[in-house]
């Protein structure tokens, strides 16, 4: 997989840098950022990797569990999506996707916002997985579109052709009302002259036929069962250590993670997995 991985000394010169601006209000924070020679290095090296291969970890860049830091990072790479950093770990009692210990399937991010979907999600480890054990997979879309095209056009055409109801409570966008939003769209959809993006949550799915109580049509749930199959040929999976930040084209990729591993202790608080969450759309 494509890694950027930060020099002892470059990543040394980042680490004063973030110490020395570390208690700035947001909005200076950004410029600072947005003004560092060092990080106008990395953006423009994990960018170039990022354009090309539509994903990049980047590895001992210098800072971490630093919210305002990673925000004004994020923010090199296109306009700030959502309202805030999100951070998740891993719990035993979850009402959302990002917490659940159980492993998360082949997805977009707020693939229901339509034309204010993110480009780009972020994801920075703040602290591992005790065991190890959470892994991270991304499948590059175009690598699948071209295996279908010699191997079940028929597939292809459908994904391309059948729209799909989905379903969620509310989105990241700022200016989103935090209710029912439903879609009925395409999984893939070509995006300028050629460029095919693909839009798909399997929860979002399920959720619209629990929802309005209706039963999936059987040729529905095996197309989806059957792109999800070929998906899975293309998946690569990799360990996000601490610190690490991996960025991914949230149109162009699906991402998952695997099963996560939780550690009880004595005074009956949890050592898990805890990440730091942020996403951009393209400049406005």
């Amino acid at each position: 997989m494509p890694i950027l991985k930060i020099s002892n000394e470059l990543s040394g010169v980042i680490s004063t840098f973030s110490n020395k601006i570390s208690n700035e209000l947001q909005d200076n924070i950004d410029i600072l950022v947005k003004n560092n020679d060092s990080f106008s290095l990395i953006y423009k090296n994990a960018n170039s990797i990022l354009l090309k291969n539509n994903y990049v970890l980047i590895k001992n860049i210098g800072f971490n569990k630093d919210k305002s830091l990673f925000e004004a990072f994020i923010k090199l790479f296109g306009s700030f999506y959502g309202e805030s950093i999100e951070y998740a770990d891993i719990r035993i009692e979850c009402n959302y996707t990002a917490c659940d210990y159980n492993l998360i399937e082949l997805h977009n991010d707020d693939m229901i916002a339509l034309e204010k979907m993110p480009n780009y999600g972020f994801i920075q480890v703040l602290k591992e997985d005790p065991l190890k054990l959470a892994k991270n997979g991304l499948v590059k879309i175009l690598e699948v579109v071209n295996y279908l095209k010699y191997h079940d056009a028929e597939l292809l055409e459908d994904l391309m052709s059948v729209k799909v109801p989905m379903m969620t409570y509310g989105i990241n966008y700022n200016d989103a009302n935090k209710e029912w939003t439903s879609l009925n769209e395409t999984i893939l959809y070509y995006s300028g002259k050629n460029d095919i993006h693909v839009r798909f949550d399997l929860g979002t799915i399920d959720t619209y036929y629990w929802q309005n109580k209706l039963e999936q049509p059987r040729k529905e749930k095996k197309m989806i069962s059957d792109f999800l199959d070929t998906c899975k040929k293309f998946r690569k999976e990799f360990y996000i250590e601490q610190g690490d930040i991996l960025i991914h084209n949230n149109k162009t990729t699906l991402h998952d993670r695997t099963q996560t591993a939780i550690e009880l202790n004595l005074d009956g608080s949890f050592n898990s997995r805890e990440i730091f969450v942020g996403f951009t759309k393209d400049y406005e």
